[in-house]
């Protein structure tokens, strides 16, 4: 197989992703080599997207907890409550558009994996489980689809509060298996401790990606959600 100049710049395209899904991954870990084929704002363009609420790329504000859960693993039923309240909002404003099997939503803790399935299954019924992909960001790795929704759970004063967060390449993973739309729904106060996760944060704002979320208690009712 060649290995020369040529094969090593066909690897820097991407054929995946919304151009501005990609612009964070390539300043971040690509040292803005990564770029994006021919046309690919037109081919994974969406309906949705003209929605201020459900662009390509946004970071969601959630001033949620995260707790420990089974296993000693972590959840944050405020972020659960969001991603619940963005996949009905999205299925209310597009009833015309069948959302099954295109939607992944993922996170880096098994336990957050299961405080979805358990709000989701609430709400949807079992059936629900079988329509969108829940799972951790490990999991997720080779995997793609047209929506993501990613539940950072956590976030603190150091790397190590961060967690599982502060691991660069499962970052570079969870950010980039949507095709279409990529939600983030995290603490920004806290994510702005860590060195990547800050600069996702201010990337967001500098793009007015950024969205904040109006506390709600965990619950299947719709937290508003509004821009910044």
């Amino acid at each position: 197989m060649q290995r020369g100049p040529q094969a090593v710049h066909l690897l820097s395209i991407q054929y995946r992703m919304h151009p501005n899904i990609s612009a964070f991954p390539s300043a971040a870990f690509y040292q803005s080599r990564l770029t994006d084929g021919p046309d690919m704002d037109k081919k994974t363009l969406q309906p949705w997207h003209a929605n201020a609420l459900f662009p390509p790329y946004a970071f969601y504000h959630v001033q949620g907890q995260e707790q420990t859960g089974r296993y000693h693993s972590f959840t944050n039923p405020i972020e659960a409550a969001t991603a619940l309240a963005i996949y009905e909002r999205l299925k209310r404003d597009y009833p015309a558009t069948d959302f099954d099997y295109r939607v992944g939503i993922v996170t880096p803790y098994k336990g957050q994996v299961g405080e979805l399935k358990r709000q989701f299954r609430q709400r949807f019924g079992e059936d629900i489980l079988t329509k969108i992909s829940f799972n951790t960001v490990d999991g997720f790795q080779g995997q793609e689809k047209d929506i993501i929704i990613l539940s950072c759970v956590r976030g603190g004063s150091t790397d190590k509060g961060v967690g599982f967060l502060a691991d660069t390449r499962r970052m570079n993973v969870a950010l980039t298996r949507a095709r279409s739309s990529i939600w983030i729904l995290g603490d920004s106060n806290k994510l702005r401790f860590n060195q990547y996760w800050g600069k996702l944060v201010a990337d967001a704002e500098a793009r007015s990606m950024f969205r904040k979320v109006r506390p709600c208690s965990p619950s299947p009712l719709l937290p508003l959600l509004r821009s910044s």
